[in-house]
């Protein structure tokens, strides 16, 4: 029954692309739309195969997409665990919660280009500012995911493992880990979608490499098939990132559900 439904999933996520080429396809070929607001299939391909040859402002493009991945992976990597850590001490201590909250909460909704020019003025137009930002755009949505788990064990488990001798370290290491574990690869997951939407921001505003940059630079002299070159990439890989984090969840945290 389950690999039925696969398969029925898949057909229709098939029939949904497509419609979706057939629609694109027929707007670009009947003239309705002009190549510069949407560039047909072959122009798109044209323009990938030139970004590919011969790169973009002096850079190959496989440079451009490793510099934006090199910044998510430094900025998403070191604040999703230190907001991870700094959420399961919150939501095992309530004290340091009390005392924490209020500055996660005010930084989690933030716009984090509000103070992208704070950080460029106090460290320069460089690598530091993106990083940095990119860092505290994960920090607090980790932080926030990884409490909530905490908070989120069932305390019938806590009490058995209690009933059994378990001291505080072992309740915390073989039930509350494990327990707040689904609720971290979700905040991991969201904090990905939104550290990497931040970076393409980032390069666009204080940035001379990178996809975003890359964009927005195309975007300038009209070159509708590399902006579009540059959004499907950024799109990719932004999915790529999402499922790897996905399939790690699937065989780090095998019992969710069960």
């Amino acid at each position: 029954m389950t690999q039925y439904r696969r398969w029925s999933d898949l057909r229709y996520t098939a029939l949904s692309v497509a419609l979706l080429v057939i629609g694109w396809v027929a707007l670009t070929s009947s003239g309705l739309v002009r190549d510069i607001f949407l560039p047909g299939p072959a122009l798109l391909w044209s323009g990938f195969v030139d970004l590919v040859e011969n790169g973009y402002k002096g850079r190959p493009l496989w440079l451009h997409v490793f510099y934006s991945l090199e910044r998510v992976s430094l900025g998403f990597a070191t604040g999703a665990v230190a907001g991870t850590a700094l959420g399961l001490a919150m939501g095992y201590y309530r004290k340091l919660d009390a005392l924490l909250n209020p500055y996660v909460e005010f930084l989690r909704p933030l716009p984090q280009l509000a103070y992208l020019v704070l950080l460029i003025v106090w460290f320069g137009i460089g690598e530091t500012p993106k990083v940095l930002l990119l860092f505290l755009t994960a920090l607090p949505v980790a932080a926030v995911a990884a409490r909530d788990g905490v908070r989120n064990t069932p305390p019938a488990r806590i009490a058995a493992a209690r009933s059994l001798g378990a001291s505080a370290w072992q309740v915390f290491r073989y039930v509350i880990l494990p327990s707040a574990a689904g609720d971290i690869f979700t905040g991991a997951r969201l904090a990905i979608g939104l550290v990497y939407a931040t970076l393409i921001a980032a390069e666009i505003i204080a940035g001379s490499t990178g996809i975003g940059w890359m964009v927005f630079n195309a975007g300038r002299f009209l070159r509708s098939d590399y902006v579009f070159v540059g959004i499907a990439i950024i799109g990719l890989t932004g999915l790529c990132l999402d499922r790897l984090l996905l399939v790690l969840e699937r065989r780090i945290v095998h019992w969710e559900g069960k």
